[in-house]
Formats: structure tokens, C-alpha cells, sequence
């Protein structure tokens, strides 16, 4: 009978083990994915020129999307240009 419920209370313990785990992963992810969605720290000043210049700054990603595209057309005018040139 003792050794029954020495079992169950490590089987109990082990659950509960288990669910902080998960509990501390989960928050982790949460951080992680909070961090990486949210909304560049910008200063007004900045951000105010970046959307001048047709800069998306939503998030991180929307924010390297579009600074890569207008490089791409920066490249490709300059590419116009030179081929105009010969």
C-alpha cells in the first residue's frame, strides 16, 4: 500500500514537472514571437522619412521586404541608365 502511493505521488510529481516545462517553453515561444512580429522601435522622425520613401514599416519583415525591393529598383534604374549611356 505505501509503495502504491509513493508511485502515484511520483507520477503526480513527474505530471507536474512536465507542466511547468511546457508552461516555461510556451512562454518562451511567446516572447519570441511577440518579439519578432511587433512593430519596429522607430522614431517618429525616422519612421516619418521611411514612409516617404515608400518604406513599410509594419514589422521587421515588411520593413526588410520593401528596403529590399527599392534597392532592387535603385539598381535596376542604374542599370537603365548605363545601358542609355552606351
Amino acid at each position: 500500500m505505501k509503495d502504491r502511493c509513493v508511485d502515484n505521488f511520483k507520477k503526480g510529481f513527474a505530471f507536474i514537472e512536465t507542466l511547468i516545462v511546457l508552461t516555461i517553453i510556451l512562454f518562451l515561444v511567446y516572447k519570441l514571437l511577440n518579439f519578432y512580429f511587433k512593430q519596429p522601435s522607430i522614431n517618429p522622425e525616422t519612421n516619418k522619412a521611411l514612409i516617404e520613401q515608400g518604406i513599410d514599416t509594419t514589422n521587421y519583415k515588411t520593413t526588410a521586404d520593401t528596403v529590399r525591393n527599392k534597392i532592387q529598383d535603385i539598381q535596376k534604374q542604374h542599370l537603365d541608365q548605363l545601358n542609355e549611356i552606351k
